[in-house]
């Protein structure tokens, strides 16, 4: 069967918690659609002027062996990844840390998704 590739652009979000921490886990949902994402982008609103929260990324659950990569300045940030074909069942998680409670926290994936077609 062949498949149509098209861009992916894909958002979730979360309210940060009474201590500024949230998680956010989108993957594909569809049965034979799969997602190669290539960036991360990050963005918390409102921006606090007392914290700035921390964000981690993981090729599946929040665990040591799937991390993917990081940053101090999770407020606003951007980073290629490099995964392998994300099927549906599979996620990527998005951890933010200390941040600014009540704010909105959302990741967006980009890169390429691939549609079953017509043979």
């Amino acid at each position: 069967m062949a498949s149509l590739q098209v861009p992916l652009s894909v958002s979730a979000s979360t309210v940060l918690d009474v201590n500024g921490n949230g998680q956010v886990q989108p993957g594909p949902q569809l049965a034979g659609v799969s997602w190669s994402p290539s960036n991360v982008g990050i963005v918390v609103t409102p921006v606090s002027t007392t914290v700035v929260s921390t964000f981690k990324v993981y090729n599946g659950a929040a665990q040591d062996q799937n991390f993917i990569g990081g940053t101090y300045t999770g407020d606003s940030n951007s980073s290629a990844i490099s995964v392998p074909d994300m099927h549906p069942g599979s996620v990527i998680t998005g951890v933010w840390s200390g941040g600014n409670p009540g704010a909105t926290a959302t990741m967006t994936l980009t890169g390429t998704q691939n549609i079953p077609g017509p043979s």
